[in-house]
């Protein structure tokens, strides 16, 4: 099989926010940000990040095999490459394989790190509610 060069990756323009792609859909593509901005929400909206050209996104799901647990939506007017499942296998094969452990074990780290900020997240919307309930009174 041929590995595809980076002027080989198809890339996709997306306009300012435009969904990229959603909450619980299964991990088909990787993105490279070519151009703009991209921001990273959480199921509840908690913006948990924004990412800039060059920056890498949608690979926490894919190396987990998992459906994906944000929502990725263009900050900006942006262009991303699209990175496929069988190009990103065939680049990972002739890769260390320490290098691959690391890689699975910060996804992992990733996908735990938002799932605890959106817990805080839901638990402070509680408190402020209850909170706004009690003044109220």
């Amino acid at each position: 099989m041929n590995i595809k060069s980076a002027k080989q990756i198809p890339h996709r323009t997306y306009n300012a926010g435009e969904i990229i792609y959603s909450v619980d859909e299964q991990s088909q593509n990787v993105f490279l940000i070519h151009s703009g901005q991209v921001a990273i929400e959480t199921r509840l909206g908690l913006n948990v990040g924004i990412l800039n050209e060059g920056e890498i996104f949608g690979e926490v799901g894919h190396i987990t095999a998992k459906p994906r647990t944000v929502t990725a939506r263009a900050e900006t007017k942006c262009i991303v490459k699209v990175i496929d499942e069988e190009t990103l296998k065939l680049k990972l094969q002739d890769a260390d394989p320490i290098c691959l452990a690391i890689i699975r074990g910060l996804s992992l780290r990733i996908s735990d790190a938002n799932a605890k900020a959106e817990q805080y997240w839901r638990e402070l919307s509680l408190y402020k509610a209850l909170e706004a309930d009690a003044s109220e009174d």
